[in-house]
């Protein structure tokens, strides 16, 4: 891969285009590269947070590769690696990627049982949150609004990924078992190839949820594990991943 810092030093405004949005920044990629270039809407804690996060985590397969901070045209933000593929969200159904999608759910609980490892939370993990690589495997990005150690969480999860939290939990910090839970759900949207409970508003999820109904899981193949992550049975992901592993 080419110098990312030449490539943005030399990157005229015409060759930026918009890749995505997020809750606090837009990202940016240079067109015929492989690097991208994260431009936040009101740098702050978050943005110093996250940078700190990514040179704690370093290179691992499946976290999305970040190359540090990197002046540009439109100025010095964090340069990260452009997977053209997008998203998971974009890629559930069950006809995308199919052989490589076998092993999605391992590489997800992977992600998370690393970043748990290195003192980092999530607090968002979606499938808007995973990105597929060039070769089919996933990464995990944005860490934006994640913990590090014992910073405060800025962002939480969506209806769909969130925990049923009890009165006492919701004035609380974010914890791993959090990320868990929604790791639950991906595992789930995975199997099944779409969002869960597609046709139900937030409102009545939430409700199902602090019922603890959560939809059938009896035809995927790790659905004793999704059944687990939401029923807060794991400590912690390296459990799940030794489950994965079994079965």
């Amino acid at each position: 891969m080419a110098d990312p810092r030449h490539i943005l030093a030399t990157a005229k405004d015409e060759q930026f285009n918009l890749a995505g949005c997020g809750l606090f920044a837009q990202v940016f990629f240079v067109v015929k590269t492989e690097i991208a270039i994260k431009v936040p809407d009101e740098p702050g804690e978050a943005d110093a947070i996250e940078k700190r996060i990514y040179e704690r985590l370093g290179i691992h397969p499946y976290i999305l590769r970040c190359f540090g901070e990197c002046d540009s045209i439109v100025g010095r933000d964090l340069a990260l690696q452009y997977l053209p593929f997008g998203t998971l969200a974009r890629n559930l159904a069950l006809d995308r990627f199919p052989v490589q999608r076998v092993d999605w759910p391992m590489q997800a609980v992977e992600a998370i049982r690393y970043i748990h490892s290195k003192g980092v939370i999530h607090c968002d993990i979606s499938v808007s949150n995973f990105l597929i690589q060039n070769n089919g495997t996933l990464a995990l990005a944005d860490f934006c609004g994640s913990i590090l150690d014992s910073s405060t969480a800025i962002v939480s999860t969506s209806t769909r990924y969130s925990r049923p939290l009890s009165l006492s939990e919701r004035s609380s910090n974010s914890t791993t078992k959090d990320d868990i839970f929604a790791l639950g759900t991906i595992l789930y949207e995975i199997g099944v190839g779409h969002i869960l409970y597609p046709d139900k508003p937030n409102s009545e999820i939430y409700i199902l949820f602090q019922r603890r109904e959560f939809p059938s899981t009896i035809d995927l193949d790790s659905g004793f594990v999704v059944q687990k992550c939401w029923l807060d049975r794991y400590d912690t992901a390296g459990d799940i991943k030794a489950d994965l592993g079994v079965h």
